[in-house]
C-alpha cells in the first residue's frame, strides 16, 4: 500500500510538472507566431521559422495533455486514464527517438537544407536589390549575431558598405575569435568581415552539440522514468481491481 500510494504522488508530481512545461512550450509557440518584435522573421520569408513555431505550439499541447492524463489517472487511480497517458508518452518518447536518429544521421544535409532555404528567398538577387524592410531585417539579425549575409557575405552586392559586416577583432590579438567569427575580405586583405549568420548558427551547434546531446538524453530519459512508473501503477490497480 506505501509502495502504491508512493508512485501516485510521484506520477501526480511528475505530471504537474509536464503539464507546466506544456504551458509553457505552448506559451512560448504562441508568443513567437504572434509578436510584432519578430517582424525581422516575418520580412526574410523564412518559412521553416513558422513550421518550427507550429511544431513548438503542438508539442506543447501534447504535453499538457500528458500532464492532464498522468494527474487524473494517478489521482483517480483510474487505469483508462493512465493507460492513455503511457500510451502517448510512449508515442512522443519513441517520435524523440526518431527525430534524433534522424537529426543525427541527416546532420550533414542540415547546413545544405537551410542555405537553400536562404538561396530561395533571395532568388538570385542581392540584399541590397530588396526593400528597405528586408534590408534593414538582415542588418537586425546581423548586429544580433556578429555575421554578415546569411548564406555569405556576398549576398550584399558590397559588403564593404555595410557597417554592420566589419568585423573590428584584431586577428594578431585573438586568433581563436578572429577565426571563429571572422574571414578576410578576398578583394582586400587588409579587411576582415564576419562570417556568414549561417556558419554561425553551424559554428554554435557544433561546439554546443555535447550538451544539446546530454539535455536531450535526460528528457527521454526522464520520460522513460514516466512510462516505467505509469505501467507499474497501472498493474497494480488492475491487480487491485481483480483482488476486489
Amino acid at each position: 500500500m506505501a509502495a502504491s500510494n508512493t508512485i501516485k504522488y510521484f506520477l501526480f508530481a511528475f505530471n504537474f510538472l509536464c503539464w507546466i512545461a506544456g504551458l509553457g512550450l505552448f506559451a512560448i509557440g504562441i508568443w513567437l507566431r504572434v509578436d510584432p518584435a519578430l517582424a525581422p522573421v516575418v520580412t526574410l520569408q523564412l518559412g521553416w521559422f513558422y513550421s518550427a513555431v507550429y511544431v513548438i505550439i503542438i508539442v506543447g499541447v501534447v504535453t499538457i495533455a500528458i500532464g492532464f492524463l498522468g494527474c487524473c489517472g494517478a489521482m483517480r487511480e483510474s487505469s483508462t486514464l493512465l493507460k492513455a497517458y503511457v500510451a502517448l508518452l510512449a508515442l512522443m518518447f519513441i517520435l524523440e527517438v526518431i527525430a534524433g536518429i534522424l537529426g543525427w544521421v541527416y546532420r550533414n544535409e542540415l547546413d545544405r537544407w537551410i542555405r537553400d532555404s536562404f538561396s530561395r528567398t533571395f532568388n538570385g538577387r542581392f540584399i541590397d536589390e530588396f526593400s528597405d524592410d528586408f534590408q534593414d531585417a538582415v542588418v537586425y539579425f546581423q548586429r544580433r549575431m556578429d555575421c554578415c549575409g546569411l548564406n555569405t557575405p556576398e549576398d550584399w552586392e558590397e559588403w564593404q558598405t555595410v557597417d554592420s559586416c566589419v568585423c573590428p577583432i584584431d586577428r594578431y590579438v585573438n586568433q581563436y575569435d578572429w577565426t571563429e567569427k571572422c574571414q578576410e575580405d578576398r578583394n582586400d586583405r587588409t579587411q576582415s568581415v564576419y562570417k556568414s549568420c549561417w556558419d554561425n548558427i553551424s559554428l554554435w551547434l557544433k561546439n554546443h552539440i555535447i550538451v544539446i546531446g546530454i539535455v536531450g538524453f535526460a528528457v527521454a530519459l526522464v520520460q522513460l522514468v514516466g512510462i516505467v512508473a505509469g505501467i507499474i501503477f497501472t498493474l497494480r490497480l488492475t491487480k487491485k481491481a481483480v483482488v476486489v
